[in-house]
Parts: structure tokens; C-alpha cells; sequence
């Protein structure tokens, strides 16, 4: 009597085989595009934390330009009357020689901002440049450094870097007064209406 063969056409093992190999493979595509879209929904956080950091420094900035423009004005309206040359001088008390070196720089800087929005941490400091003649805490040269710099969740930051320089155009007097003998006409006060004042970034740098 020949030999039976028992494993012939015995194929109901071979579905069971089958169906976990298919699952296999689904779960692998399923655990894959699960971290694929992990991956792309923190990349695009990031990127969402970057802008809102790169804004937040940029509103600094021009928080700092309106708030100096106002100053510059008043800071500047005695040495203009007589005759001198608006300068930085009256932002820069405070600032402190860091190095001894009688220049001003970063670590002995003013700081004029520092506040959070929206879980942005917002800074803002100004420090006099290398000028000659000057130093840290006297503006010669109109020139002074800005930096604004913006951190959030997730290391997110940026930092903008800027030279403002500083002028003003036209007469600067303002709300003086005068008399011209006694009597109703004769006396007044004026403010001046041609007074210009423009902040130009003379340099500027992000990161």
C-alpha cells in the first residue's frame, strides 16, 4: 500500500497565516502614519511658535521706536534751544560700564521692556554704540543698539538687533513764552508745529 500523504491539499493553516500577516502589515501602515502625523503636527506647532515669536519681537521693536520718538522729543528740546545736537544721552541712564572699557554694550544695557504676552516672553534693551568721545552712558554720535528678543514654548525665539539713529528737523522750541510790553495781544505762548523727528534702522539683524 503506497504512502499517504497527509499534508496534501491541506491548506487551512495557510489562511490563518495569511490574515495575520495582513494585519501585521495594516497595524505597521497604521503605526506609521500615527507618527507621521505626530511629526508633521509638531512641525507645524513649531513653526506656529517660531511666528508667534518673530511677531513678538518685531512689536517690541516698534513699541520701542513709538515709545523713543516721544522721548526724543522731550529729551531733546533744551540742548535744540540752544543750539545743540539732539542726542541718545537721556535713554541711556542706567546703563552700566559691564567691562570697564567705557563703551556701552549688551550686558550693561537698559532695559525698557520686559513683559508676557500670550506666552511670549518679550525683552527690549538699548545701549550706546562705540562712538568717539562718548560712552556708555553719553551719546555723541545719535547712534545707539536695540535688540529685541522674543522666547516661547518649546525654545521657540527670535531676536532682532537693530542701530537706531536718531534726528530731528526744523525749529525745536516748544511752549515758550514772550512779551512784547504789557496789555491784552501782546503776550503768548507758541508750540512750534515743524518739528520732525525720524527714527531710521541704519542697521538691522534677525535670527
Amino acid at each position: 500500500m503506497p504512502p499517504t500523504d497527509i499534508f496534501k491539499n491541506n491548506q487551512n493553516g495557510y489562511i490563518i497565516i495569511a490574515a495575520l500577516l495582513i494585519l501585521a502589515l495594516l497595524t505597521i501602515i497604521s503605526v506609521s502614519a500615527i507618527n507621521m502625523s505626530r511629526t508633521e503636527l509638531q512641525i507645524s506647532t513649531n513653526e506656529l511658535l517660531y511666528e508667534k515669536a518673530f511677531y513678538a519681537a518685531e512689536a517690541g521693536l516698534q513699541h520701542l521706536t513709538g515709545l523713543l520718538r516721544t522721548q526724543y522729543i522731550a529729551g531733546n528740546s533744551s540742548i535744540l534751544a540752544s543750539g545743540g545736537s539732539p542726542n541718545w544721552s537721556f535713554a541711556l541712564q542706567g546703563a552700566v560700564d559691564s567691562d570697564g572699557d567705557g563703551v556701552g554694550d549688551f550686558a550693561g544695557s537698559v532695559e525698557v521692556l520686559n513683559r508676557i504676552l500670550d506666552n511670549i516672553d518679550i525683552r527690549v534693551r538699548i545701549w550706546n554704540n562705540d562712538d568717539v568721545g562718548g560712552d556708555h552712558i553719553t551719546d555723541i554720535d545719535g547712534l545707539i543698539y536695540a535688540r529685541s528678543e522674543a522666547e516661547g514654548p518649546r525654545g521657540a525665539q527670535c531676536r532682532f538687533e537693530m542701530l537706531l539713529e536718531g534726528a530731528m528737523s526744523g525749529v525745536a522750541v516748544s511752549d515758550y513764552s514772550a512779551q512784547e510790553g504789557a496789555g491784552p495781544g501782546n503776550n503768548f505762548v507758541s508750540s512750534d508745529a515743524d518739528v520732525v523727528t525720524d527714527f531710521t534702522m541704519t542697521g538691522l539683524a534677525a535670527n
